[in-house]
């Protein structure tokens, strides 16, 4: 058994260490395949949130700003600024966990009567005092271990994928465009 693991772990051998300098065709190689892998998580949550709150327009601005963030801040964590950043190529991104508040959020400014810009301007505050919890939480996270268990985990994974059900039934086979256009039989 321990033979079999020497094995394994033989075969498992990092090919660059965290200083190592890789060729530059091979850092293009690299970087391709990041760009690749992670473009569509950072532009899918947008596209949701535009889609589902009816803001139009204001999608390709709001895919750019996602596409600039997402680099700016993945810089800094590759290059370790201070205390901020790992030193590896993390990339930092939009993420799917937020989109049940973020749309919520959305509907309620929506329901009042807002519009787009009031939409936006009350996600963007949401998440700009978000940013700020998560910083001053992340000092404490070691302490945070007993209480988020695996169950805890668990249960806030499975409510993430509920609350994308309602936008993956209606955008579903053409979504609200199909609705709104809908074929002359």
């Amino acid at each position: 058994m321990e033979d079999d693991m020497e094995q394994v772990n033989d075969k498992l051998e990092l090919v660059y260490g965290l200083e190592d300098k890789p060729s530059p065709m091979e850092s293009a190689y690299a970087a391709l395949q990041h760009l690749l892998a992670i473009i569509v998580g950072i532009i899918t949550p947008t596209l949701i949130i535009g889609g589902v709150l009816g803001l139009g327009e204001r999608i390709p601005y709001l895919i750019s700003m996602s596409l600039i963030v997402s680099g700016v801040a993945t810089f800094i964590q590759a290059k370790r600024i201070g205390p901020v950043g790992s030193g590896l190529l993390s990339v930092q991104g939009t993420s799917f966990a937020f989109l049940g508040a973020i749309l919520t959020a959305g509907f309620i400014v929506k329901g009042q009567g807002g519009g787009p810009d009031e939409i936006l301007a009350t996600i963007f505050g949401i998440c700009f005092v978000g940013a700020f919890i998560e910083i001053i939480l992340s000092r404490f996270l070691h302490l945070l271990k007993k209480i988020i268990t695996p169950i805890v985990t668990g249960t806030v994974v499975m409510l993430i994928g509920l609350s994308l059900v309602k936008v993956g039934i209606t955008d579903m086979a053409g979504g609200k465009w199909l609705l709104d256009n809908k074929p002359q039989f």
